[in-house]
């Protein structure tokens, strides 16, 4: 008993210790260009950040490097001899432990990286995308991939399987994708908003388009495509005899998304949040009249004014979310419409509920077509979903939307919610006068039917407005105008795509650009607050949300230090990735150059700078940041030790174990003809010692105050222990 409250109690000075952590603001280190795409941290506690670089120079000799190999051919010949690679760093993110690369010029980069784990369990097998640049006849967008180690398992040096994508648009941009916990991977292709072509698709555990029996469009063995469902029932009479489905994103000719009889078209169903609205499939409100699969037609404008775009057949997908523990899938998208009404195009958003068999669960348009009091309405401002991902806390689906201009009926309100009713958002509404902007917002839709339960904009001042609210009540929004109060005008504000972060207690984080953007008291780098006078500047900025919206607890500027006087030195930065942990948020980037290299307006306020970093931008230069805060700390939100491998069989004995210095490690049972190793990690996962088992144990001396991670591996064979060590 008396070691195990030892034990857990130099855990808890070790989470402490990382709770603590000071402030990491730095550039990556090159004098060339590059970009930090995404972060992500392992189970093991280290981090993995990813991008690209026009060399790896800036990597010292001494730390590994392994090159990807691809298993196929890539298209990218009309890229730019970038190097794509991943960066796996310390756990205090202070030292470099290793790249893997892709040989250079093989793909644009690498723009994100997935697990088919759940959060905060073990690391599960790792896929990874990487932009391309080729035609479209070569198809040219991006590619998916598998890769065949995790980095904890081993370092990975192969591509267990690759698909190629042909995207442009919004998802070229955007890169959405994500991966079930058996390891299939949903993913848009196409092109948003044109003539040719946009649809989602699914890869089965090997990499391969796989059949989806409940969705509606199916592509048969022999080289015809079918359009009905379940996929079983195709002409060719099994479900064998399908080679692959998709959801088409596309009008012409075609009955996706649309209800296919005259119930389901005349069906009033509840929005979500109080009202009603017409037809069991997103895309009815575009038509008067249900559609036959067999003789398509488009007869509009359907009942509230709407009908689809002339121009433009195809719809625009953008965002896909997977629930691991169901793999039911969220899709978000919207489609290019035209209001016969008001004699305008428009763009409305959907995001659609699927369970993993194909069969669609619920939809949600995020405004009211048909008001709680009756009143059918339309939405002018175009509307657009940049992002999902899951509350595994809440059960939500949290979406990140934006609207591109106001009118009556807008993006849900925060404090109008039929399911909270008490609810009272940080940014209930769209304020000021200025119409021609772009204004994020950010929802939480429940998992099981899409009701909405909460809801905030997000939309930062615009530099000289007027009409400011008075302070807000909470001491850690710094004396900042309540964005409730007055009426200000509000500036455009638009969320990374595709980047949105859950906590384990359902906070939210966000990336986004700004102006004079709304920052903490506990923020690295404020903003000047309108009333103290100064000049703002356009900026990137990181945020955390609570899981309500009803407050931010931490929202801090990544920029270059601009001149408040004149304004000028900032608007240089964009941030892509964002990671929380237990006791504050990473976020990675760029520094912007100009058109000749020139890195634009001043440096960040750099704190930390660590070995594999530099203090100043050298052209475009990736940007990683750490920021720590008191209102950050939750220890489910952290790690600690190595994460053992699943599937390991290696039975292995340490002791004593809390130790003194001096620990015995013991393999248990012969394993004949292997060799066997022992490696000794610190709390912050750097290497300090390693040993061959030439027997069947090992004394390892010498270890000092602290928490070790002990990972053993004989052949195939490998597990990992925690270590206490208490003098």
């Amino acid at each position: 008993m008396l070691k195990q409250q030892l034990f857990s109690a130099i855990l808890f000075l070790f989470s402490a210790q990382l709770t603590a952590q000071s402030p990491m603001v730095t550039y990556l280190g090159n004098g060339g260009q590059e970009t930090l795409y995404d972060v992500f941290r392992l189970s093991d506690g280290t981090f993995l950040t990813c991008g690209y670089a026009a060399d790896l120079d800036w990597v010292d000799p001494s730390v590994p490097r392994t090159e990807l190999n691809s298993p196929v051919a890539i298209p990218n010949a009309l890229g730019k001899n970038r190097i794509g690679f991943m960066l796996r760093l310390s756990k205090d993110l202070s030292t470099a432990l290793e790249v893997v690369h892709f040989p250079r010029g093989l793909v644009e980069d690498i723009r994100f990286i997935k697990t088919n784990a759940l959060p905060n369990t073990t690391t599960g097998d790792l896929y990874i995308s990487c932009n391309t640049a080729d035609s479209d006849n070569n198809d040219g967008g991006y590619i998916l991939a598998k890769l065949n180690h995790n980095f904890l398992n081993g370092t990975p040096d192969a591509l267990d399987w690759v698909h190629v994508v042909w995207a442009k648009s919004y998802a070229k941009e955007a890169h959405p994708w994500d991966v079930t916990s058996d390891g299939r991977v949903y993913f848009i292709s196409g092109a948003a908003h044109g003539y040719d072509w946009s649809a989602v698709y699914c890869l089965n555990p090997n990499g391969q388009p796989m059949p989806v029996n409940n969705w509606r469009t199916h592509w048969l063995t022999n080289g015809s495509e079918w359009r009905g469902t379940p996929a079983a029932t195709n002409p060719l009479g099994n479900l064998d005899s399908v080679r692959h489905s998709g959801i088409v994103l596309k009008s012409w000719g075609r009955c996706e998304m649309r209800s296919w009889t005259a119930a389901e078209f005349d069906a009033f169903l509840p929005d979500g949040n109080g009202g009603t609205k017409k037809g069991t499939w997103p895309a009815d409100f575009l038509y008067s009249s249900p559609c036959n699969p067999q003789q398509p037609t488009t007869p509009s404008p359907g009942y509230n004014g709407y009908g689809p775009e002339s121009c433009c057949p195809v719809w625009g997908g953008s965002s896909v979310a997977v629930d691991r523990r169901d793999n039911h899938l969220y899709i978000g998208m919207n489609f290019k419409s035209y209001s016969q009404t008001a004699n305008s195009p428009d763009f409305e958003p959907a995001v659609i509920a699927y369970d993993n068999t194909g069969n669609m669960l619920w939809w949600s348009r995020l405004y009211h077509e048909i008001t709680p009091a009756g009143d059918t309405m339309q939405s002018l401002p175009d509307q657009y979903i940049d992002a999902l991902t899951i509350d595994y806390t809440g059960n939500t689906l949290v979406v990140g939307a934006r609207a591109h201009g106001n009118n009556v009926e807008n993006l849900w309100e925060g404090n109008q919610i039929e399911a909270n009713p008490t609810a009272n958002a940080f940014q209930n509404r769209f304020t000021g006068t200025n119409g021609n902007i772009h204004q994020s917002w950010l929802g939480k839709l429940r998992l099981t039917d899409g009701a909405l339960t909460n809801a905030t904009y997000l939309a930062e001042y615009a530099e000289g407005t007027g009409s400011l609210g008075a302070p807000h009540p909470n001491p850690n929004l710094d004396g900042w105008p309540n964005p409730n109060g007055g009426w200000p005008d509000v500036n455009t504000t638009r969320m990374a795509k595709n980047a949105l972060k859950v906590t384990a207690s359902g906070d939210v984080c966000v990336l986004a650009v700004g102006r004079r953007t709304i920052t903490t008291a506990n923020a690295y780098q404020k903003m000047v607050k309108p009333q103290y006078g100064g000049k703002s500047c356009w900026n990137s900025f990181v945020r955390v949300y609570d899981a309500g919206f009803v407050a931010p607890k931490y929202s801090s500027l990544v920029v270059g230090v601009w001149d408040t006087l004149t304004g000028a030195g900032g608007d240089n930065t964009e941030l892509f990735g964002v990671w929380k942990t237990e006791g504050g948020v990473v976020a990675v980037g760029r520094h912007t150059a100009d058109a000749a290299g020139v890195p634009k307006g001043n440096p960040l306020p750099v704190a930390q700078v660590p070995a594999w970093g530099t203090s100043t931008a050298e052209g475009e230069s990736a940007i990683l940041v750490y920021y720590p805060a008191a209102a950050l700390n939750d220890a489910n939100d952290g790690v600690s030790g190595v994460a053992a491998v699943p599937g390991a069989t290696l039975d292995v004995r340490i002791f004593p174990n809390p130790s003194g210095g001096a620990v015995t490690v013991q393999v248990i049972g012969a394993i004949a003809a292997e060799s066997r190793t022992v490696w000794v990690y610190d709390q912050m996962g750097k290497l300090v010692t390693r040993a061959d088992l030439r027997e069947s144990s090992v004394v390892i001396n010498g270890l000092k105050n602290g928490v070790y991670a002990v990972k053993v591996q004989s052949g195939a064979h490998q597990t990992v222990q925690k270590l206490a060590v208490c003098e």
